[in-house]
């Protein structure tokens, strides 16, 4: 049986979990501005703490909503889906590591979703896994590549055949992880995101340059 890793999917249902809070984006508090913290004589209104969070995590919150977006119009339209039976496969091992309702429960709360959105997230995660599995197939020249280099330490009780299931999900992940960026940056040019704000693009790394 395939080992399942519970932080793996939890790390990548952390990369599409944020939510941008809908509060009034006004430099300065109207009348009517919500009121969200008190010390002393002096409050802290929504628009603030919605100013923050933007100047903070703006960019990489919206970086992952419009992701999300993404993924939903891309497999769409190459017509992927995910069945209830594959999302039990994610989920149903968690229920089962933690061992209890009652656990599972805490778990849901220390992650601030519901089982619902856990599995609708999750979702997106195999969405967006199929359609970079199908952008990326793995090779044989891959899967042979890789039991040459673990073959006497990691497989040195398997052959080829024997290590074959084990040695696809490892190609599959590393293709993945070296193809996201610019398939994610093809699919924005495709569906011509174009992000309004300029507060909340995300900055390009040119240091190195």
């Amino acid at each position: 049986m395939k080992k399942f890793d519970v932080s793996i999917l939890t790390a990548s249902i952390l990369i599409l979990g944020l939510a941008v809070i809908g509060v009034s984006q006004a430099k300065e508090a109207a009348p009517t501005d919500a009121v969200v913290a008190k010390i002393g004589d002096t409050t802290i209104t929504q628009s603030q703490m919605y100013d923050a969070m933007k100047e903070k995590a703006g960019p990489s919150a919206m970086t992952q909503l419009v992701a999300a977006e993404l993924f939903r119009l891309e497999a769409n339209a190459q017509g992927i889906t995910v069945s209830d039976e594959e999302l039990d496969k994610m989920i149903n091992p968690i229920k089962e590591k933690l061992g209890s309702p009652e656990k599972f429960k805490e778990y849901l709360e220390s992650k601030h979703v519901t089982e619902t959105e856990l599995r609708q997230k999750t979702g997106l995660i195999l969405m967006r896994d199929k359609m970079l599995d199908k952008a990326f197939p793995v090779t044989e020249e891959q899967i042979k590549a890789y039991y040459e280099k673990y073959k006497k330490d990691k497989y040195k009780n398997q052959t080829l055949e024997q290590a074959r299931a084990d040695i696809i999900d490892s190609v599959k992940n590393k293709n993945r992880r070296a193809n996201i960026d610019k398939w994610l940056e093809d699919l924005r040019k495709k569906y011509n995101v174009q992000i309004m704000d300029p507060a909340l693009e995300e900055k390009k790394d040119t240091e190195s340059k």
